[in-house]
């Protein structure tokens, strides 16, 4: 039974060395100097609510203002990560999993909210670009996370069930884009939020590292697909998984 991957970069795969809230708050700002109304808005928001507060209020015939706006915004962002994109490391256990995964034949695949250029430095400089059938970053796709579009984009393009698709991510929005798409969410605890946190978000499984995905995947090719997706909290015969 083919199984797909899609992962998530940064805090997944690689270590987060990106200060968001300062870029959210610039992207603010920028909209604000182009007299978009951003008074609910603080960095705490999600980049992508932040740009559908903007479109929101864009009328009819406005769509190229919205978009000059949306490609000022990227620009921010492209200079944020610029400025750590050098010192992003591979998270441990990374490549080992990568390689166990290969080996059980899950097809992989990479989406995420960074922009093409830092995506494609992180990846040449972790030596894991290899492993996966195609990246997307936000320069390809209409939404970022937690819009669900991405990760549809991404399962389409793999080919298969969306029961036997995985989105991996790192946070809360990972795991709304996933089941918003109709994918399984696997979330790891390597970011900035814990199992319990990611549980409690809703996703369908919870690990502590990446070194948990091989007996995950394992799993899954071990057993029927259907019965290995119970509801979070039942035994699964995944070992050492928790969902």
């Amino acid at each position: 039974m083919a199984v797909g991957a899609i992962f998530d970069l940064d805090g997944t795969l690689v270590a987060l060395r990106l200060d968001l809230r300062s870029a959210r708050k610039e992207v603010i700002e920028e909209l604000g100097r182009r007299g978009y109304d951003t008074s609910v808005l603080d960095s705490s928001v999600y980049t992508q609510l932040i740009l559908d507060a903007a479109k929101s209020q864009t009328p009819k015939g406005g769509e190229r203002r919205f978009e000059e706006a949306r490609r000022a915004a990227f620009g921010i962002l492209d200079r944020f990560e610029a400025v750590g994109v050098g010192a992003a490391e591979l998270l441990p256990g990374v490549r080992d999993a990568l390689d166990q995964l290969r080996r059980l034949g899950v097809r992989m695949a990479v989406l995420t909210n960074s922009g093409r250029n830092a995506t494609s430095v992180k990846l040449e400089n972790a030596g894991i670009g290899g492993y996966f059938e195609f990246v997307l970053t936000r320069d390809e796709t209409v939404l970022m996370k937690p819009a669900p579009e991405g990760v549809a984009m991404a399962a389409a393009r793999l080919g298969l069930p969306v029961d036997s698709t995985y989105y991996v991510g790192d946070s809360p929005y990972d795991i709304q884009a996933a089941k918003a798409a109709g994918v399984r969410a696997v979330a790891l605890a390597t970011g900035n939020h814990s199992v319990e946190r990611l549980r409690s978000e809703g996703a369908d499984y919870a690990v502590a590292s990446a070194a948990e995905l091989k007996s995950f995947f394992d799993g899954l090719d071990k057993q029927e697909h259907a019965s290995a997706f119970r509801p979070m909290g039942q035994p699964d015969g995944l070992g050492d998984v928790r969902g």
